[in-house]
């Protein structure tokens, strides 16, 4: 087995997962949080055993990424590949707790779930868009609710879509893993 897999970059093109520097890079985040094998294995909710393997090139879970991404304060994106794909950033922290703790709520969700939630955040980003072309109107002229979103709007929408596109990315890779395993066996 390879510790190489094929991962899709933000431009489209392929490139390599480097399993093995995946690797290092959970150690490093678990050194750097002062924390032993066993306390990020509880940490995690799974065994010692487990974050060995991890630390040797076994991709976690979805659930487990983002749990090491908020322990790293840090993105999945830069567990998995060493950069950020935004920017290609290579620098360890990022994203706040707020968009980890979202994006490990958006794991336990299920299809018809994550169908609402497109379309919730499609209504978001309209609302948003209106609320923008309308910012020099004054507030009293508003609704109770269009002011509280106008004041909130852009923060939680920023939040929501990037918690959304860590689970997305998350779930793309351990479906593409899982896959390539079934055809490998």
């Amino acid at each position: 087995m390879t510790s190489r897999v094929a991962s899709k970059t933000d431009r489209g093109t392929m490139r390599e997962l480097d399993k093995a520097a995946m690797g290092r890079r959970i150690r490093e985040i678990r050194l750097a949080a002062g924390l032993r094998q066993w306390e990020l294995a509880r940490i995690l909710g799974t065994t010692q055993s487990a974050v060995h393997k991890y630390e040797h090139g076994v991709v976690p879970e979805p659930r487990r990424l983002v749990e090491l991404a908020r322990v790293g304060e840090t993105g999945v994106e830069w567990i998995l590949t060493g950069e950020h794909w935004e920017n290609g950033a290579t620098d360890r922290p990022r994203l706040s707790s707020g968009i980890l703790d979202t994006a490990s709520c958006l794991c336990a969700l299920d299809e018809r779930s994550r169908a609402t939630l497109d379309e919730a955040l499609r209504i978001v980003r309209e609302a948003v868009a209106v609320l923008e072309t309308r910012s020099e109107e004054p507030v009293a002229q508003l609704s109770p609710h269009a002011t509280a979103l106008r004041a909130h709007a852009g923060e939680t929408l920023e939040l929501l879509e990037r918690a959304w596109e860590i689970q997305r990315a998350v779930l793309e890779r351990v479906v593409r893993d899982a896959k390539e395993r079934l055809a490998e066996g």
